[in-house]
């Protein structure tokens, strides 16, 4: 079994050789603790995607599909879920979590659009979904049991939500 692993390894590490650098999409998954999960998948040129987490029970997904997008999702602590997914070209989402039971997740479709999500504590829910054009949105949760919903169409749309105890 080992054998075979390395033989996959090194298939996959020459295939990728043909490939244009600047074409490449770029995945870094790290994780500390215990039955932590990641999963990413990327169609198109150029993307990127940073997942980091730490602690026990954290989940974490992200699908990109066009050019020039970029994801980074870092979770610590305890049974957390991140999910972001960002259709389009130049598009950036990026998700911190620190606590417990918490539950995030951006879904961008289009160009330019930004979003952020930032929560401490324990049991916030946030869900950005943003469709159009140099959209921003920011969500800051703190403490415990918040919630927060942002739903953007069109363009050059800008929200900013910030909640605590």
């Amino acid at each position: 079994m080992k054998r075979f692993l390395t033989a996959a390894a090194a298939f996959a590490a020459m295939s990728t050789l043909a490939l244009d650098a600047s074409a490449q999409n770029r995945t870094v998954v790290s994780q500390w603790g215990v039955d932590n999960g990641a999963a990413v998948a990327q169609r198109g040129r150029a993307n990127g995607a940073v997942v980091d987490q730490e602690g026990r029970l954290n989940y974490s997904r992200a699908y990109q599909e066009g050019r020039r997008n970029f994801l980074r999702m870092r979770q610590g602590g305890t049974r957390n879920e991140s999910t972001t997914e960002q259709r389009g070209n130049d598009n950036l989402a990026v998700t911190g979590q620190d606590g417990r039971n918490l539950r995030s997740g951006i879904y961008q479709n289009g160009y330019g659009n930004i979003a952020g999500v930032a929560q401490i504590g324990a049991g916030h829910r946030a869900t950005t979904d943003q469709v159009g054009t140099d959209n921003t949105s920011a969500v800051i949760q703190v403490g415990a049991n918040q919630d927060a919903n942002v739903r953007q169409r069109g363009n050059n749309n800008i929200t900013v939500v910030i909640q605590g105890e």
